[in-house]
């Protein structure tokens, strides 16, 4: 699954890599935000603007988001 990993990467332009990334690749994808709490909220609010839905990869690992279509 292709992955996209956040970290390190400063909260301004992240919005831009996630459309970028999410455009040029074949759903699902992964995003890992780490656990920076602001992160996981642009990446969730920014996949939401794009209509696609977003998931914790497991419920103990919230520092990864899987990238999926808009459930219906």
């Amino acid at each position: 699954m292709p992955t996209l990993d956040l970290h390190g990467i400063r909260h301004e332009g992240v919005a831009q890599r996630i459309h970028s990334f999410v455009y040029n690749n074949e759903l699902p994808v992964r995003i890992v935000t780490g656990k920076s709490e602001k992160m996981r909220e642009i990446v969730v609010d920014t996949v939401g603007l794009l209509g696609y839905h977003s998931h914790y990869e497991r419920l103990i690992n919230k520092g990864c988001l899987i990238i999926t279509e808009q459930e219906f």
